[in-house]
């Protein structure tokens, strides 16, 4: 075999970190999301899968509270336009 140093490894380009506010207008949306997946499971009376989108929900909630104690305001710099 040849030395380590001679192999070739395909490398992805790194994706660059999101700033706190792209942070914060990711969760902002996602959390709409659920709330529209959340209400279409209330209209199928599906407890369960209420159930579970409400602790996705929560999980989101609790990032979105880390993020806001983390970097102050970054939560009300967010772009609050509601998703299409």
């Amino acid at each position: 075999m040849s030395n380590a140093s001679e192999i070739l490894v395909d490398r992805k380009p790194r994706k660059r970190r999101l700033s706190a506010k792209q942070k914060a207008s990711s969760l902002f949306h996602l959390w709409h999301s659920i709330q529209d997946v959340k209400e279409e499971a209330e209209h199928m009376n599906d407890g369960e899968l209420v159930l579970l989108i409400g602790m996705v929900e929560l999980l989101v909630e609790e990032r979105t509270a880390g993020l806001s104690k983390a970097h102050g305001s970054a939560l009300s710099a967010a772009d609050t336009a509601r998703p299409n």
